[in-house]
């Protein structure tokens, strides 16, 4: 029993952060034979540790060496495991060792009065057998419910920022755990050692927040660059289709006059399918509005193909106020996210989409209506998307609300007994 602590006495910060960087990390890509790149990872770090405990140089010294030598064989540990940057192991490792810095203070403080009230055996064998070993781990955990929830929600694998602020960062952390090697070798009262805990503790706290914070802010900049990216495809898009449904109408146009001018010289049969060849000529929708009206007529031919019924009572003027991209990007994104709900539906009662848009006392209401099927789960008040990979999905509500916002507008979304509907409400005219 003596040997096992005495090892993990040495040896526990390998293991500990270990342990903290699997709690920030385990969802990530991992690499081909990723256990034995991790047993080979901690025998490096165990190597490195004893290496380090016989080095002839001063303990404050060899330690401060240890912990810098530990921070990086992590940052590449994980780049060995996982299939992720030098950028995302920075962040990662830093927020794993504050994890580990601020549970090994905070199980440490939970135990302090036993130093003051027990026999100096007694609290080596209880933090051995039952005190620290859990307190750590509890603290971990509860740490990855407070931030490691985040950095997964917020895509953290996936950074894109300079690293300067990383670097920054991890510095930060190095700083902290060196600065507790000079402490704990030189002698301060029970008063003054626990104030450095705490304060050090609340330290850790603020670095984890402050690396959730730049999370955010990073996922907030890579979804609105994809967002403006969309858009401007959006846009070419719209140009690409105005012209050629122009040019189909022509050709509609013309086959009509030829098939008056043939008359009853061309069996019947053949007139009557090129005159439903020919019938979305006659059926598209003239709204008023020059996108809203070349949008709805792809969208048309897109739904009949896929036998889905699409009803929309519009006046187009009342869009003028808008750009005619935003148009086409508004109408169009809602239009597909209904038709991919709908087409999971087999009953042909229910592949239905509805739109109507009103004015109603200066304010413009866009009201878009399907069915659907399944449960479908929010977050920050949009459905998240139902697609495997969520990183190049689930843009298209957030790029309708971006266009709400642009005109000041209300946005709102709801999905019950298998009706979903969305409405959004602009100022009208402005």
């Amino acid at each position: 029993m003596r040997m096992v602590f005495e090892f993990f006495t040495d040896y526990g910060y390998v293991f500990e952060m270990m342990f903290a960087i699997g709690f920030f990390t385990w969802w990530m890509e991992k690499r081909k034979y990723y256990a034995l790149r991790t047993v080979f990872v901690g025998i490096v770090l165990l190597a490195v540790m004893r290496v380090t405990q016989v080095l002839p140089l001063p303990g404050v010294f060899t330690q401060s060496v240890r912990v810098v030598l530990i921070y990086i064989l992590c940052m590449a540990g994980v780049l060995f495991c996982y299939r992720v940057d030098a950028i995302c192991a920075v962040f990662h490792v830093t927020a794993a060792g504050a994890v580990q810095h601020c549970s090994f203070k905070l199980a440490r403080t939970v135990l302090m009065p036993l130093w003051a009230f027990g026999t100096m055996s007694d609290i080596r064998v209880l933090m051995l057998d039952w005190g620290y070993p859990v307190l750590f781990i509890l603290f971990v955990a509860a740490a990855y419910l407070i931030f490691g929830r985040v950095f997964r929600r917020e895509d953290t694998d996936h950074l894109t920022s300079t690293p300067l602020i990383l670097f920054l960062m991890i510095g930060m952390q190095l700083c902290t755990n060196i600065f507790q090697n000079v402490l704990e070798n030189f002698e301060v009262g029970l008063e003054v050692y626990t104030i450095f805990n705490l304060f050090d503790m609340i330290y850790c706290l603020f670095l984890l927040a402050l690396q959730c914070e730049f999370a955010k802010k990073e996922n907030e900049q890579r979804n609105n660059a994809v967002l403006k990216q969309m858009l401007h495809q959006q846009k070419e898009q719209m140009e690409i289709s105005k012209q050629n449904i122009e040019l189909i109408n022509i050709k509609c146009h013309d086959i009509k006059n030829q098939i008056s001018m043939l008359g009853s010289r061309i069996p019947k049969d053949e007139v009557e399918e090129l005159e439903r060849a020919v019938e979305i000529y006659d059926t598209a929708q003239k709204t008023g509005n020059e996108a809203l009206d070349v949008l709805l007529m792809e969208k048309q031919m897109q739904c009949r193909n896929r036998g889905i019924r699409l009803d929309c009572v519009i006046r187009g003027e009342s869009l003028s106020f808008m750009r005619q991209a935003d148009v086409y990007a508004l109408f169009g994104n809602a239009i597909d996210n209904a038709i991919e709900a709908v087409d999971k539906l087999s009953d042909e009662n229910y592949r239905h989409i509805r739109i109507k848009v009103r004015e109603d006392k200066g304010m413009l209401v866009i009201h878009f209506e399907n069915n659907y099927s399944g449960m479908l789960d929010f977050q920050e008040g949009l459905p998240k998307t139902t697609k495997q990979d969520k990183r190049y999905h689930g843009f298209g509500m957030k790029s309708i609300r971006m266009i709400t916002d642009k005109y000041k507008g209300y946005m709102s979304v709801k999905a019950d007994d298998g009706l979903f509907t969305l409405n959004i409400i602009l100022p009208a005219g402005k």
